[in-house]
Formats: C-alpha cells, structure tokens, sequence
C-alpha cells in the first residue's frame, strides 16, 4: 500500500521537489502563530480515510512540553500497517520558531530521513536515503519591516501552527514553510474562511475551516472553537485525497 501522509507539498511525499510550488513573487510575512493553545502535554488520534470512507492508517500527533529542556517536542506518527512515515520537530514553546527537524519514512526494503537544523540566518537539510547522504543549505528571511521574527515555520509543525493562528473569520496571513523532504522554502498562505459543523469518530465539533495554500497546492484544516483548538479535520489534495480525522485525545 502506497503511503499519502499530510505534507504541504506539490505531489505525494518525496515525489518531486517543491521548487514548482515556490513563487518568485515578493511577499509580506506575518507573524501567523499569535497564541499558544496547548497548556499540557497532548495526545490526538486520527484516522486517514481516502475514498468511500475507507480507513487505510493511522496518526497520532504529540505535544510534549519541556522535552530536555523548555523547548516543546511535536511528533507526527503515521503508519498503514506495513509502511511508516514519521515526522518530529523540536520548537520554541512561545512562538514556534524552529530548532530542529526529522521526517523518516519506512518502506518494506528502504529507509528515507530528512532533518532539517536551524541556525540564526539559515537551516541545513541533511537527506539520507539507505545511507547515500546529501547536504543542502538555505538561508532564513531575517527579521526587518516585511518579516517579523520569526517569517517562517517547519512544515512538520503544520497541524499545530493552524491551531495558534489568530482564528476569526476572514483572517490572512503568510509565512515562508521549511521543508526537509524536499530542502526547499516557499510562501504559504492561510485564511480563516468560517465555521463549519465537522462530523469525526470522536463526535461532533464547530470548527474553524483554514485554507492553506501554495502557487500550486490547496489544503484545509478544520480548528476546534473551542480551547485548545485541537486539530479536528485536515484534507490533502494529491493523487489522491486523504482525509485526517479525529478519533480520540488524551
């Protein structure tokens, strides 16, 4: 079974580089995380559902605080049964600025990483497939009139991001996205468009419906109103669509 997890990129995960999703047309970066919604360390479980409802995996995102440190730990735990692909980000607990990053994806005969590691005007991609190692550098937007500190995010914290964005209908906002699996950067927009009512295994929510947008890509993300704006719903547009929904918490 071929694996389609959520990651804000042009095709399914490792297919192609993001360049084609970047844009070369300036932009102004907001400061899109403005509060932190978690208070406690969280566990949320979610069903990946494609066509018909089918249920083909599993993911459980975890929040842990303090992890060695003041640092907040984000860990998204996917898997079908055979295949596996795992993403972790260590985070400043206030305002999401990056620090370092993994994704691993686990194939019946071959093993991908990617990690990503920041430092004060740039990130180094490290990818590493059965041992075969390739080094990039980027640089990071700096802090000044049209990016405010930080301008951007690792596209591991995604599903958290959305949850610290200002959620009031008509919101916009964007923010340069890190991507490890692809060593690339570029714009990604979001909205808040309105409230929706979302059906889940774990019952019945409003929530808010967040467009997340890139030249190429649109994805929605559906908030809880309520505190702590957990993660309800999120659909991924690629060769297939697959749907994250929320099964259980603790």
């Amino acid at each position: 079974m071929k694996t389609r997890f959520l990651v804000l990129t042009c095709a399914v995960a490792g297919a192609v580089l993001l360049s084609s999703c970047a844009s070369n047309d300036e932009k102004t970066l907001s400061n899109v995380f403005v509060h932190v919604p978690w208070i406690a360390n969280e566990t949320n479980e979610y069903n990946l559902v494609i066509e018909n409802d089918q249920v083909y995996g599993s993911c459980t995102l975890e929040t842990k605080l303090n992890d060695g440190g003041p640092n907040t730990r984000l860990n998204r735990l996917c898997g079908d049964g055979e295949n596996r692909d795992d993403g972790t980000v260590l985070v400043d607990p206030a305002t999401l600025r990056p620090i370092e990053a993994k994704r691993t994806s686990e194939r019946k005969d071959s093993e991908v990483s990617f990690t990503s590691t920041y430092h004060e005007t740039g990130v180094t991609f490290v990818s590493d497939e059965n041992g075969k190692k390739r080094t990039t550098e980027r640089e990071l937007p700096k802090p000044d009139a049209n990016s405010p500190d930080p301008g951007y995010y690792d596209d591991e914290s995604l599903l958290w991001l959305v949850r610290g964005i200002d959620l009031r209908e008509g919101y916009e906002g964007t923010y340069q996205n890190i991507s490890a699996g692809t060593g690339q950067t570029f714009w990604v927009d979001l909205k808040v468009e309105k409230q929706e009512r979302v059906k889940v295994p774990a019952g019945e929510f409003m929530a808010w419906k967040v467009r997340i947008s890139t030249s190429t890509v649109t994805q929605f993300a559906w908030v809880d109103v309520e505190s702590p704006n957990r993660l309800v719903q999120a659909r991924i547009n690629g060769v297939q669509d697959v749907i994250y929904k929320l099964v259980r918490t603790q």
